[in-house]
C-alpha cells in the first residue's frame, strides 16, 4: 500500500516534465509576463588590492595580467541575489535586481612583489539594486518529442532540441560599500573601518592641492564614498522545467563610478599630515613606509642626512641611512651616504 503511494506521488510530481508539450508560440510571453528569480553563487573584485601571480610567474611572462586573469582565486566571496522580470515583447525584457554580495583582497595572495610588498587588505559587503534590459538571443524552449507538424508542413514544436535559452543584459545601478582591512603591518589584527580613516587623504588638503590628481578627489570634499553607480552588463543560459520553474546560470559584470572599494586608487598620502588629522590608525592601514626598502647612494650637504624617524625624514620616505662603503668611495668618491628608501612612501603611486 505505501509503495503505491510512494509512487502516485511521484507521478504527480513528475507529471509536468512529461505532460507538458511546451508547443514554441512567440505570443506565450503575453499571458506568462512576470517572472520572479532567487540566486546564489561567486563573486569577486579586480582591485589595485591583491592579485594574480607575478609578471615571472605568469602565462604573459613580460608584461602585466589584465582583467580575468588578474584574479585572486583564495579570495573569492560569496553573491545572493532576487530580480523580477516583465516581458515587454517575447524576446525583450525589464528587470528590476537586487543583490548581497561580499567582496575583498589581501596583497598576501599575490606573488607579486611590487604589490605583495604593501601588506594591504580589504574587505566589504555590497549592497546594489539595478534595471536592466534583458535580450532573449535563442528562446529557452523544448517543443514536443514527436517533432509535430501543423496542416503547412511547418514543425510545431521548437527547432531547440536541448531547451537551453541565451541571453544577454545591460543596465545601469547602485550600489552601498562600506570597507574594513585588518592591520596585519603592525602585527595588531585589529579591523579597521578604512573609509572614515581617508587613508589616500581624500578631502584633508585644499582643493587645488597639486597631490589631489585623480576627479574621484578632484573637488577635495568630504566625498561619500560608500554610495556609487555602476554600469552592469554580461550574458547567461537559461532552462526551463516547466511552465512554472527552471533554472539559469548568469554572469554578470559591473564597472563602477568609483575606485574606492579597496580603498587603494592614488598615491601613498603624506604620513606626518595624515597622522596629524587622522591619527596613527590611518597611517598604518594606509601602508606608507611599510615593507620592504631599495637602497640609492646620495650626497648631503650640512647638516647631512636627516635624523632617522624625523619628520623629514619620514616625509621623505627614508628608513635608514649609513655611510657608504669604501667600494662607493673609491668609485664615486667621498661624502657619499648610503640611503634605505621605503617602497611604499609618499607621493608613489
Amino acid at each position: 500500500m505505501k509503495l503505491s503511494i510512494y509512487i502516485s506521488l511521484l507521478i504527480f510530481t513528475l507529471s509536468p516534465f512529461f505532460v507538458e508539450a511546451q508547443f514554441y508560440n512567440r505570443n506565450i510571453y503575453r499571458t506568462q509576463r512576470n517572472e520572479i528569480s532567487f540566486g546564489f553563487g561567486a563573486s569577486s573584485c579586480l582591485t589595485d588590492v591583491g592579485g594574480g601571480k607575478s609578471i615571472e610567474d605568469s602565462f604573459f611572462k613580460d608584461y602585466a595580467r589584465d582583467f580575468l586573469f588578474d584574479i585572486n582565486a583564495d579570495q573569492t566571496q560569496y553573491a545572493f541575489n532576487f530580480s523580477y522580470k516583465y516581458f515587454l515583447k517575447s524576446k525583450l525584457a525589464f528587470r528590476v535586481n537586487l543583490a548581497y554580495a561580499k567582496v575583498a583582497g589581501d596583497d598576501q595572495s599575490t606573488t607579486d612583489p611590487s604589490r605583495a610588498n604593501r601588506n594591504l587588505n580589504f574587505q566589504t559587503t555590497i549592497i546594489e539594486g539595478s534595471t536592466v534590459l534583458e535580450w532573449n538571443i535563442v528562446t529557452e524552449k523544448t517543443g514536443n518529442r514527436y517533432n509535430l507538424k501543423n496542416k503547412y508542413n511547418k514543425s510545431i514544436g521548437a527547432r531547440n532540441p536541448l531547451g537551453f535559452g541565451f541571453y544577454i543584459f545591460g543596465g545601469i545601478g547602485g550600489f552601498f560599500f562600506d570597507p574594513y582591512g585588518i592591520d596585519n603591518i603592525s602585527g595588531a589584527m585589529v579591523k579597521h573601518q578604512l573609509r572614515p580613516l581617508r587613508t589616500e587623504g581624500q578631502g584633508l588638503l585644499s582643493p587645488n592641492d597639486p597631490f589631489y590628481s585623480k576627479s574621484e578627489n578632484a573637488a577635495g570634499l568630504e566625498i561619500d564614498y560608500s554610495k556609487y553607480a555602476y554600469e552592469e552588463g554580461g550574458f547567461g543560459i537559461r532552462k526551463s522545467f516547466h511552465s512554472m520553474a527552471g533554472i539559469k546560470l548568469e554572469a554578470g559584470f559591473r564597472f563602477t563610478s568609483t575606485d574606492y572599494i579597496d580603498d587603494v586608487s592614488t598615491r601613498y598620502f603624506d604620513p606626518i599630515k595624515l597622522e596629524s588629522i587622522k591619527g596613527k590608525d590611518a597611517v598604518t592601514m594606509s601602508g606608507v613606509n611599510s615593507g620592504n626598502t631599495y637602497v640609492a647612494y646620495l650626497r648631503y650637504e650640512d647638516p647631512g642626512p636627516p635624523t632617522i624617524g624625523s619628520d623629514e625624514a619620514i616625509s621623505a620616505g627614508i628608513a635608514s641611512h649609513s655611510p657608504a662603503g669604501s667600494e662607493i668611495t673609491s668609485s664615486l668618491g667621498e661624502g657619499f651616504t648610503k640611503v634605505y628608501f621605503w617602497n611604499s612612501s609618499a607621493g608613489q603611486i
